[in-house]
């Protein structure tokens, strides 16, 4: 599954430009027809899309493209009529293909005015993205064994998605085996408000959750609440987040933003004993040169590296390495750097205690701050401790619906 997150904290969230990998790292065999697999009946739901743009852009003008796996290894996108097809790179030479700067593409894209406004989830889909983008749909090249496709990258300046308006909703569900969890993310971006209401009438779920005020709004308060580093991140046509550009990874201006605090906090866990107690877990150890040794509930010893700045911002590298009680404490140190409070373990799940120091990522901060009951994706591990947007059913049974509001 390849949502940010529906998943356990120990699991990272891929970034965008592995997307197009993942498919190609699987062991399934390709998917080379494009036959339709029918979708609705049991096991499926609706997911219903409002255009909640205020008469900006017109159902016509409103795109979405659904990509997923149907069938373990192998991407499908859906079709107008609600069936999902195979991906093949041959589309992008039929007839009403996709073409910009030169390059054709195929068209897996549909518009609210298409269909109404109300699409079938397919009964089982992992792995599950839902592009909407306004005024234009998105472009998504498709490799020529068909196993994998590419999103959009932020860090690309001739990519054609450059100056589409888009955003996105990921899901994954499989009736009777996996419960639906699926999220609005700001983890790689911020194109436009999206909420999402999911209700199951049998358990009584009825959740909203998004960001639901303007872009406009979105757009001036952030430039108002961050701090001088990340005001470049903000473009005409999105806010774009610190791992998604070339100012904080490796070599870019910003690249040390969280180098003097990660230095504090290994410093402090040199000279004093590491204890971290959750979810009747407990993390103890002590940080050796660049490596904390640490046990869990007396087992191990298991060890985890220094971070780099951009490690944080990524909640890769060092956060996301070895087995996986070393990615579990990764992805806990990846949250309380971003958040600011990795130097007092205390605070770790004291929502109150977030974002009030300097040294934190301003990005994710400002997202608490306008979405609906502040729970955003503002990081990869921003589940930690139950912050983000995520909704997850308990049960494998399906939703009585989706509604994914659009907003301008």
């Amino acid at each position: 599954m390849n949502t940010r997150r529906a998943l356990p904290a120990s699991v990272p969230a891929l970034p965008a430009a592995l997307l197009a990998l993942g498919a190609a790292a699987l062991p399934w065999a390709p998917a080379r027809a494009a036959a339709g697999i029918a979708q609705g009946g049991p096991g499926s739901f609706p997911i219903t899309f409002q255009n909640n743009t205020r008469g900006t852009y017109t159902d016509a003008q409103v795109f979405v493209t659904v990509l997923g796996q149907v069938t373990p290894g192998r991407w499908s996108y859906m079709k107008p009529d609600g069936t999902m097809a195979r991906i093949n790179h041959l589309d992008a030479t039929a007839p009403g293909r996709l073409s910009k700067n030169g390059v054709d593409y195929p068209d897996m894209s549909f518009t609210l005015a298409q269909v109404g406004g109300t699409v079938p989830s397919p009964a089982s889909i992992r792995g599950g993205r839902i592009y909407v983008s306004l005024g234009s749909p998105v472009y998504f090249p498709v490799s020529p064994d068909d196993q994998g496709w590419g999103g959009p990258d932020l860090r690309n300046p001739r990519d054609p998605n450059t100056d589409v308006y888009y955003d996105w909703y990921e899901y994954t569900y499989v009736r009777g085996q996996v419960a639906f969890g699926g999220n609005t993310t700001q983890v790689d971006q911020f194109g436009f408000p999206m909420t999402s209401r999911l209700r199951q009438t049998s358990s009584g779920y009825d959740t909203t959750r998004g960001i639901d005020r303007t872009r406009a709004e979105v757009m001036q308060q952030y430039a108002a609440s961050v701090g001088a580093a990340f005001k470049p991140l903000q473009n005409g046509h999105r806010i774009v987040a610190p791992h998604s550009s070339e100012l904080f990874l490796a070599g870019g201006a910003q690249q040390n933003h969280l180098t003097a605090a990660i230095d504090q906090a290994w410093a402090y866990y040199t000279t004093h004993p590491f204890t971290l107690t959750r979810h009747g877990e407990t993390f103890s150890g002590r940080v050796s040169g660049s490596t904390l040794t640490f046990g869990k509930n007396g087992a191990g010893p298991f060890t985890l590296r220094k971070p780099t700045s951009p490690d944080v911002m990524a909640c890769a590298g060092a956060l996301a390495s070895g087995n996986d009680t070393e990615k579990q404490l990764g992805a806990e140190f990846c949250a309380a750097f971003n958040r600011g409070v990795a130097l007092d373990t205390a605070s770790w799940y004291t929502p109150s205690a977030y974002y009030r120091g300097a040294a934190k990522n301003d990005y994710a901060a400002f997202f608490h701050t306008v979405a609906v009951n502040g729970r955003a994706y503002g990081f990869p591990y921003d589940d930690v401790n139950d912050q983000s947007s995520v909704q997850i059913l308990g049960n494998a049974e399906p939703p009585t619906g989706l509604t994914l509001g659009i907003g301008w």
